[in-house]
């Protein structure tokens, strides 16, 4: 399984830059369902993980979506 890149969240100060995590997250997380098993409880605890951490950046992007003028 692949890991999504490690980013310091509030590094990222255009909505733009944000979407384009997004867009890259979300790829990783599609190919890894399709590739792990499940039924092995540390993958799915580390997908679960991954996908708490996606939450993270369209929370951010709301917030600049907000904020930016």
């Amino acid at each position: 399984m692949r890991n999504l890149p490690n980013i310091w969240i509030d590094s990222l100060v255009k909505y733009e830059d944000v979407l384009d995590h997004i867009e890259m997250n979300l790829s990783i997380l599609k190919e890894n369902a399709q590739e792990v098993d499940f039924l092995d409880k540390a993958v799915k605890k580390q997908y679960s993980d991954n996908v708490m951490f996606m939450k993270q950046f369209f929370e951010r992007a709301e917030f600049l979506a907000r904020t930016e003028k």
